[in-house]
């Protein structure tokens, strides 16, 4: 579990130390185009390994607004998830968040495979239903966009932080599909 973390925190660094190389890169061969679209509205799920042990984990999310920002393409959405844990015991928790999507999609200069990307991150509230408890609910992840619909995408989240017998969705690999 400690990998995810030191991963998801490497890539998040990563994000805001090339954050304005990027943009000034953006800025000479800049479109709009983003893998989350206002008006998008997609399913994912998959498998994975979290506090508990290995679990399943599946949800919703629908993209409400497209920021305008000069070679920093940005997306925001609202997600809902929902993960169940097998391991030592039987844990259920669900969350709903905000969601901050950046896309490589806009960098015309980049290589056609690096272009297929597309990092998010996400905050909210979370529950957990077994064992009950609440908290907040937090992570990110990556999706590889193989298509226009489909992307392959791992991700990790963790809810009910500030709860003893607390849950968690873990770091999960499955895929993304646009509806």
């Amino acid at each position: 579990m400690k990998t995810w973390k030191v991963a998801l925190l490497a890539a998040a660094l990563a994000i805001i130390v090339a954050g304005p190389v990027l943009a000034q890169n953006a800025v000479k061969g800049v479109t709009t185009d983003v893998h989350a679209e206002k008006g998008d509205f997609s399913v994912l799920g998959g498998i994975g390994y979290g506090w508990r042990g290995f679990g399943m984990s599946g949800g919703v999310e629908y993209i409400f607004q497209k920021f305008d920002i000069p070679g920093f393409p940005l997306t925001m959405g609202v997600m809902g998830l929902a993960g169940l844990d097998f391991g030592s015991g039987f844990d259920v928790s669900a969350a709903g968040m905000a969601t901050l999507h950046w896309g490589l999609k806009a960098y015309k200069d980049f290589p056609e495979f690096l272009r297929k990307f597309d990092w998010y991150m996400g905050l909210g509230l979370g529950v957990g239903i077994i064992p009950f408890g609440f908290g907040m609910s937090s992570g990110g992840g990556v999706s590889y966009y193989v298509n226009e619909k489909l992307a392959i995408d791992l991700h990790s989240f963790y809810v009910n932080h500030f709860v003893g017998g607390a849950s968690g969705v873990g770091g999960t690999i499955g895929i993304r599909y646009k509806l």
